[in-house]
């Protein structure tokens, strides 16, 4: 199991905008430490040799397109922007998210 402080998890907390009773700091600082614990037992085995893969499938995409920048059809843009909440300077406008 790996060490964790409660300071730690507070922290967490605090970045994750939650706020945690003392019982679940403790739950929270074991249940954390035993996955830390995990994950640090996982460094140990040895992958040297072993491909990355993210599935086992062989399955691609096929509707995704190359990632390369094109102009967008005037026509559609001017659609979305009639569908949209506002508009600004041809983007769309959305009421802020952040607090100042």
């Amino acid at each position: 199991m790996s060490n964790i402080t409660e300071k730690e998890v507070e922290h967490i907390a605090g970045l994750a905008r939650i706020k945690l009773t003392e019982k679940e700091k403790d739950k929270m600082t074991k249940e954390l430490g035993a996955i830390l614990g995990y994950i640090d037992k996982l460094k140990e085995v040895n992958t040297e040799g072993v491909e990355p893969i993210a599935h086992i499938t062989g399955l691609t995409d096929v509707f995704r397109n190359d990632d390369n920048p094109r102009e967008s059809d005037p026509e559609n843009i001017k659609r979305l922007l009639k569908q949209a909440p506002g508009e600004k300077d041809g983007y769309v406008k959305v009421k802020s998210v952040f607090e100042d």
